[in-house]
């Protein structure tokens, strides 16, 4: 399967950066369910995230967070939270105390 995607001629980023990332995640997604069969709630896809991110902190590893990416994505199908839903109007959590939007001249 191709996935096309489309990203905005305007954007500063090097498009070819998330290609390889979000790659690295499919390619680990894939062996995942050859190893341990489809996604399942009894995985504890949030309770690997936390420990994923508390290596990601210890050792800087960029493998974690292709793991914590994919425990996010896992979490989200299989969801080991009780109340887990979408809510696409939900404030950001980190805007305002590490910034975000984009201020002219920057």
């Amino acid at each position: 399967m191709i996935l096309k995607l489309k990203w905005s001629s305007k954007s500063p980023r090097d498009p070819q950066k998330f290609l390889d990332f979000v790659q690295r995640q499919a390619n680990r997604l894939i062996v995942g369910e050859w190893r341990y069969g489809a996604p399942n709630r009894r995985q504890l896809y949030m309770s690997r995230l936390e420990k994923e991110l508390e290596a990601y902190k210890k050792d800087g590893n960029v493998e974690q967070l292709i793991n914590i990416a994919n425990y996010a994505f896992l979490e989200s199908i299989e969801p080991e939270h009780p109340q887990a839903h979408f809510d696409n109007l939900v404030a950001s959590r980190t805007r305002h105390q590490f910034g975000g939007a984009r201020r002219e001249g920057d």
